[in-house]
């Protein structure tokens, strides 16, 4: 048989427009909901990745205090410190990797009358890509800043808005602004895009409620013991194709042992650490994703009926093609095609109503929780359209095959 028979043939089954419309209905719904899903799932995981108060690099091993026994405490007074950092990077069993430390303090900010409650935060000139963060106005850090422990800041969003107000500027008729945070006052070079998070909290530990100064401005002023609250560590990429990640972290936790007289007063992070989260982030794609996949098996099961029905309406049909030689084989396979072919067409229009709904969601979530990129994922389109096929495949071999065994005499005598 012919292409364009088949596809006169496949036409029949949507002649009549409401039951091809209440047919196709669960093959669209099932199909677009696999792209819509896929597509919020990944603007979320961007959004939340942005919105995210820490470091963002995937190729980030944190390290921070932890607590330890009264017998282990007694043998080692030294915390976690800048020392530790710069041991780190001079290692040269890590292979020249970089290391930095953040220190922080929860203080009062003041301009004027004007009091705000913040947290100060130490920072490097590396600080902007470790945690992903943007400029309204000014500038970052830089190195002389920190070489010549520069009393200078960089204010969060929030507290520009409510120390200063307006759109960000740094400079009011020429003069410089200044604050007054921890009994010291520092000059304003630079304040952050807005960073808002999902939902509401009162914590200062948010971008928009923190203040960044230079590190060594902030041991000279703050924290004289060098005392550090994190480290990050980024191996070099070179040296990272030689080593794994287990035996990274091994040469981190013998260093700071070392450096620790043998108490393991720390605790080591990196990408690897969190595979339970992204086991749950997956568990939960899964299950998103399986209700369209129920949603294409109930459009199977209405494309089976329309199928049935097809068969019944197009027996003398099947008795004629019978009569002039058609074979029971290529009977089975028009009507497979036929099927297919249906279930196909509600895939395509599944897909399109599912990107089209996409990007009307992208828009209305951008308005709600500020910056969403709107993504079609290439695989859920793919994932879809193969369904879709299978589905009308699988259901729709039960009426052809049933047309396939129809007895051209039979067939012939029905009305």
């Amino acid at each position: 048989m012919r292409l364009g028979d088949l596809l006169h043939s496949a036409r029949a089954v949507v002649a009549d427009r409401t039951r091809a419309a209440l047919t196709l209905l669960g093959v669209v719904i099932g199909t677009g909901s696999i792209v819509l899903l896929a597509s919020l799932l990944a603007g979320g995981e961007e959004a939340l990745l942005r919105a995210s108060q820490q470091a963002v690099e995937a190729d980030l091993i944190q390290v921070h205090p932890a607590e330890v026994n009264v017998r282990d405490r007694r043998r080692t007074q030294r915390d976690l410190s800048r020392d530790d950092a710069r041991a780190l990077a001079a290692s040269r069993s890590l292979g020249g990797a970089a290391a930095l430390s953040e220190s922080v303090r929860q203080v009062e900010a003041r301009v004027g009358r004007k009091k705000k409650p913040i947290t100060l935060v130490s920072a490097a000139p590396a600080a902007p890509s470790l945690y992903a963060l943007e400029l309204a106005a000014g500038r970052f850090l830089t190195g002389a800043d920190l070489a010549s422990r520069r009393r200078v800041c960089v204010v969060g969003h929030e507290v520009w808005s409510e120390l200063f107000g307006g759109p960000p500027a740094l400079s009011e008729g020429g003069r410089d602004l200044r604050l007054t945070a921890d009994g010291h006052v520092w000059t304003v070079v630079g304040v952050l895009k807005d960073r808002p998070i999902m939902g509401s909290t009162d914590s200062t530990s948010i971008w928009n409620r923190k203040v960044l100064v230079p590190e060594t401005t902030y041991d000279a002023l703050i924290s004289p013991d060098h005392k550090a609250d994190r480290l990050y560590l980024r191996q070099d990429p070179l040296a990272a194709r030689e080593a794994s990640p287990a035996a990274l972290r091994g040469l981190i936790e013998a260093t700071l042992l070392r450096r620790h007289y043998g108490v393991k007063n720390f605790r080591i992070e990196d990408k690897e650490s969190h595979g339970q989260e992204k086991l749950i982030l997956e568990i939960i794609k899964l299950l998103l994703l399986s209700t369209g996949v129920v949603a294409l098996v109930v459009g199977g099961i209405n494309i089976m009926n329309i199928m049935l029905v097809t068969v019944t309406e197009r027996t003398r049909e099947i008795g004629i093609r019978r009569a002039v030689g058609a074979s029971p084989r290529a009977i089975l396979l028009q009507f497979l095609f036929e099927a297919a072919a249906v279930s196909l067409l509600g895939g395509v229009l599944g897909v399109l109503s599912g990107v089209g709904i996409s990007w009307l969601a992208g828009a209305l979530l951008e308005q709600l929780v500020g910056r969403w990129s709107f993504r079609v994922e290439p695989w859920s389109v793919a994932l879809g359209l193969g369904l879709s096929a299978t589905v009308g495949v699988l259901f729709g071999f039960y009426p052809a095959w049933r047309a396939s065994r129809l007895s051209p005499i039979d067939a012939l005598r029905s009305e």
